[in-house]
């Protein structure tokens, strides 16, 4: 593994604000795995790695191998992008049913708020 991408994942990591309990949950990643990788000390980089990786940051595979235009998208934190990668990982019609939900808790507080 080129170390470069380690370093490449904590510096974005860090411009998220974002710790690496978090980056580590977010991409169902050890800790200490996670830890290693940044610090360029594990050989074992999978492309699945990489990519939930990048998800769980929200930017391109591509853009943590080449340290260039990493543009995450600043306005989703963690919590967001997490949920919207759970919900893009169930089938669509539980994808569909969990919204409906979630949105009508929104409407509700949102009431109650008023």
């Amino acid at each position: 593994m080129d170390t470069n991408v380690g370093g490449n994942i904590a510096r974005e990591r860090h411009n998220q604000k974002m710790t690496q309990e978090q980056l580590a949950e977010f991409s169902d990643l050890t800790i200490n795995y996670l830890s290693k990788i940044e610090r360029g000390t594990t050989t074992r980089l999978s492309a699945n790695t990489l990519n939930k990786i990048a998800k769980s940051l929200g930017v391109t595979m591509d853009s943590l191998m080449n340290g260039e235009n990493i543009e995450s998208n600043k306005k989703f934190g963690p919590n967001l992008r997490q949920l919207a990668n759970f919900l893009n990982n169930l089938e669509p019609e539980q994808g569909e049913q969990l919204s409906k939900r979630v949105l009508q808790v929104i409407k509700l507080s949102q009431k109650t708020n008023d």
